[in-house]
Formats: structure tokens, C-alpha cells, sequence
């Protein structure tokens, strides 16, 4: 249950309702779409930024973190090169030899997306902005109905100012053979906030792999709210992964919202390596019996970071299984939050849910915060949850540098091994390669501020 709270609004709320003033007429949309941007401003009205007495952001009070509210990103494209693609990415990233589907600053960049053309006929993508002008019955009948939020505050504040965002459907009994790389780029010299809405639609019997990157080549100080709708028709596959690596001092907020149908089987992946503060909220329901979802991730954050993931993993049919996984990692000041619900519905017999956070700090002043849960109303199931953290095997660490390893080798390794558990889920090779090169750079010190 929510709580709303008679406060008084900071700057950051205030500055939030002025700009929604000074940009709603610009922003893309029919009257249908006006419609549901006024509900959603009201909404965030009545809320307020997220804080502490909000039970699902007690560990990350957005209303203090949240000093002031960034101007929003104009329509206005910033082109980049394929350098700085490259530069921005990585070379592991950036030749995975994917569909490439790319934004700078929260506008489409049309000269840098192209779906390669032996399997153009299986993804149909638009912009969001495109789709806002003249959203088709389908879109109407669909749009927020995702495994919705009605009382979330970021998504209320994200429908409000939603701009420009992915909407992408992969046709029936499709098989992808390469991934869908959706590219986020902030480029902007200025201090901007980038609100992006992305509707996924897999048909049924189709497979995919979409790929979701956030990164930074100037922007350090964005505030970036993107929201990912993601329906599963029946007997559709998807591995949904995402990297986040915006800049030192940028925010990210995330909303993951999928809906899972019969015999659908769905694999999340999310590893967080940037931003002074992200928060990854995974909300998923099994619509459709004989389904299954298993999603995992790793954070490795370090100086004064803070990451949290908060899930909410719904089973409402009879046989259905997930499985969760995260690893965090985590150096000098850094903070990571792990908040995971498994509710299991008084219809959902033989459900098999199991759940597990671990993190190992590598500091004396590093935090890690996990809040399992179990909502069970069912009796036939089988369900776990636990977590864990603590520091290097000291004994490990022993036995290794007596046969001649040095100190950062055998952390080195050690950390690897840790996090590579939950890499070893990502079933694409080339991104489970590039993952863990960047988990290794990120040990070897090259770290982007």
C-alpha cells in the first residue's frame, strides 16, 4: 500500500509540475495521448517523489537524493558517429553484430539504427514519438496495461513526460538469430533529464534476444526515467538484458514490466556498473500456465554509489517457475539495495519459485541491504528465498598466494569466479563475453568517471 504523506513539495517536485507546465504542448500526442498524460501528472501530484516511509523505497529516498529536476531533453537530435558508438559502448558491445535501434539524448536516431536485412520481415519497430501522434487501436488498447502500476510514482512521472522510446513488435513463430540492441546514448553537455517509453510485444512462438544499453560519452550528470513494457504471447522466448554505465554523477531510473504467457519462458539480465544513483524496479506476472522466468544480475559499484533493485514477481496460474539471482559487488562507499517479492496467488498450485541475493564487500565502509519476501497463498509449492554477504574467503585468498599468485591476481580471480555465476545465465556467448571483460576492467581500475 502506498502512503501519501501532506508534506511540503521540494524543489525538485515543484521544478517537476512547472516543466510539465512549460513542456506538455510540445511534447508528442493526440488528444487520447494528452489524456493520459494529465492522469499520470495528477497521479505524481498526489504522490511525490518516492522516500523512505514508502515501504518499496525505504532503502532509497529518491525525495532527498533528488535535490533538483533537470531540464527535459528537447526533440531536437544530437547526431554521433559511429566513433562515438564505439567509444561510448565499448568494443565488445559495440561488434556483437546485433540490430541496432539507437537514441541520443532521448530522440531516435534514424541514421544509426537499421535492423539487418535478412530478418527485416520479423522485427517491425517504430519510434514512440511517431506512434504518440497517431497511437492505432492496439497500441490504445495495450499502452500502461502491461502488468501496470497505477500508484507508481516514476511511471506516472515517465507517462507524463514520455518523449521518444522503442515500440517493437517480433512477428510470429520469428526466431532471431541476432539481438536487438536498443542504445541509449546522453550525450548533451548539459545537465538534462531524458524520459523514454519502450512497448516490446513478442507473438506467439517467436524468439528473441533484445538487448537494452544505457551509456554516457559527455553527459555526466543525467536524470534519465525509461519504463520497458514487455508482453510474452504464448510459447514466445525472450532473453531481455540490460547494461547500465551512465556517468558519475548521472540517475537512472528503471521499470521493467512484463507479462508472461502460456508456455512463455522468460530470462531477465541486468548488470549495473554506473550512476551515483539507479534504482531497477522488475515487476512480472505469469499470465499463462507451464511458464517460466528466470532473472539474475550483477552490480559492481564503488565511491559513494547506490544501486537498487527492487522485484516483484507475481504467480498467478498453476504451474509456474522462477528463479532469481543477483550478485553484487561492492568497493569503498558504495551501497547496494536488494529488494525481491515472490507472491504466489491462492490459484497458483504447484508453483516452484526460489530466490538469492549475494553480496561481498570489499570495504569496511561499503553497504549491502536485502529484503526478501514470500506472499504465499497457495499450499501445493515449493519456494525459497535467502541472501548473503560478507567479504573475500580469507582461507582462499591464503591458499592461493602460497602458490606464488599475487594478491590482485587472487581477487582478481576470486571476484570473477563470484560474479561469473550469474553471468553464466546469460545465454548469448558474445554478451556473456562482453560482460565479463568489463567485470574484469572494472577490477583492473578502469573505471569511467
Amino acid at each position: 500500500m502506498t502512503l501519501v504523506t501532506n508534506i511540503q513539495k521540494t524543489d525538485a517536485e515543484l521544478g517537476l509540475a512547472q516543466q510539465f507546465d512549460d513542456t506538455r504542448a510540445n511534447l508528442p500526442g493526440n488528444a487520447w495521448v494528452n489524456e493520459q498524460r494529465e492522469d499520470a501528472i495528477r497521479t505524481f501530484a498526489k504522490l511525490g517523489l518516492p522516500h523512505r516511509r514508502v515501504e518499496a523505497w525505504k532503502y532509497t529516498d529518491l525525495r532527498s537524493m533528488l535535490k533538483v529536476a533537470n531540464t527535459p531533453a528537447g526533440s531536437e537530435l544530437h547526431p554521433v558517429s559511429d566513433a562515438d558508438l564505439y567509444q561510448a559502448l565499448g568494443a565488445d558491445l559495440h561488434g556483437l553484430g546485433a540490430h541496432h535501434i539507437v537514441f541520443v539524448d532521448g530522440v531516435y536516431d534514424e541514421e544509426n539504427s537499421f535492423i539487418i536485412g535478412d530478418e527485416a520481415g520479423l522485427v517491425h519497430m517504430t519510434s514512440l514519438s511517431e506512434t504518440l501522434e497517431n497511437p492505432p487501436e492496439w497500441f490504445k488498447r495495450n499502452f500502461n496495461k502491461v502488468n501496470p502500476r497505477p500508484e507508481d510514482h516514476v511511471v506516472a512521472l515517465n507517462t507524463a513526460f514520455m518523449r521518444d522510446g522503442a515500440v517493437i513488435e517480433i512477428v510470429k513463430d520469428a526466431k532471431l538469430k541476432r539481438p536487438v540492441h536498443l542504445i541509449f546514448i546522453s550525450s548533451s553537455k548539459s545537465a538534462e533529464a531524458i524520459t523514454e517509453r519502450h512497448f516490446i510485444h513478442v507473438e506467439e512462438g517467436a524468439s528473441a534476444t533484445i538487448l537494452e544499453s544505457y551509456v554516457h560519452l559527455r553527459a555526466p550528470d543525467t536524470q534519465r526515467n525509461s519504463v520497458t513494457e514487455l508482453s510474452l504471447e504464448k510459447g514466445a522466448k525472450v532473453n531481455h538484458i540490460k547494461f547500465q554505465h551512465e556517468g558519475a554523477k548521472a540517475s537512472h531510473l528503471s521499470n521493467w514490466m512484463i507479462s508472461i504467457g502460456e508456455n512463455a519462458d522468460y530470462r531477465g539480465f541486468q548488470f549495473t556498473t554506473g550512476a551515483r544513483v539507479s534504482r531497477n524496479t522488475i515487476n512480472v506476472n505469469f499470465d499463462g500456465s507451464h511458464s517460466q522466468a528466470d532473472i539474475s544480475g550483477v552490480a559492481m559499484l564503488w565511491d559513494e554509489q547506490h544501486s537498487d533493485t527492487t522485484m516483484d514477481i507475481v504467480h498467478g496460474v498453476p504451474n509456474t517457475l522462477s528463479r532469481e539471482l543477483f550478485k553484487t559487488v561492492l568497493d569503498d562507499r558504495g551501497r547496494a539495495v536488494f529488494q525481491g517479492k515472490l507472491v504466489v496467488k491462492p490459484d497458483a498450485q504447484k508453483t516452484d519459485a526460489k530466490q538469492m541475493a549475494h553480496g561481498m564487500l570489499l570495504s569496511e565502509t561499503a553497504e549491502f541491504d536485502a529484503k526478501p519476501e514470500l506472499e504465499i497463498y497457495a499450499d501445493d509449492v515449493v519456494c525459497g528465498h535467502g541472501a548473503t554477504s560478507g567479504q573475500l574467503d580469507e582461507d582462499m585468498m591464503f591458499y592461493m598466494r602460497q602458490r606464488g599468485m599475487s594478491e590482485e591476481t587472487v581477487q582478481t580471480l576470486l571476484i570473477l569466479a563470484f560474479v561469473g555465476e550469474a553471468f553464466e545465465l546469460v545465454e548469448d556467448e558474445d554478451i556473456r563475453a562482453a560482460f565479463t571483460a568489463m567485470a574484469q576492467a572494472w577490477l583492473g581500475g578502469k573505471r569511467d568517471e
